[in-house]
């Protein structure tokens, strides 16, 4: 697209852990057992962020709509999610 001119804003990318929200606007991956395993996904990510690509923010999980393309869900919560992935403000 913007070969052809056209700018392009960052994607957003919607994250409901604010501990790895927290490890990308550091920019410190610990050597720590627990996230000694990230590191190549989290420098590819932060890469990312810093050329201007993508934007990580916040949405909690019950806000988090992907949910009802990877969770069997049922009911209210089913009909919430699928108004909102289609677009449909009132129903939600």
């Amino acid at each position: 697209m913007e070969d052809q001119g056209y700018r392009m804003p960052p994607a957003k990318v919607f994250q409901d852990n604010m501990s790895a929200i927290r490890l990308f606007q550091t920019g410190k991956c610990s050597s720590s057992l627990r996230t000694r395993n990230i590191a190549i996904r989290f420098y590819f990510v932060k890469d990312l962020m810093d050329r201007g690509e993508i934007a990580v923010s916040f949405v909690g999980t019950n806000d988090m709509v992907a949910d009802i393309l990877t969770k069997p869900l049922q009911g209210a919560k089913f009909k919430e999610l699928r108004a909102k992935l289609m677009g449909d403000c009132d129903s939600a």
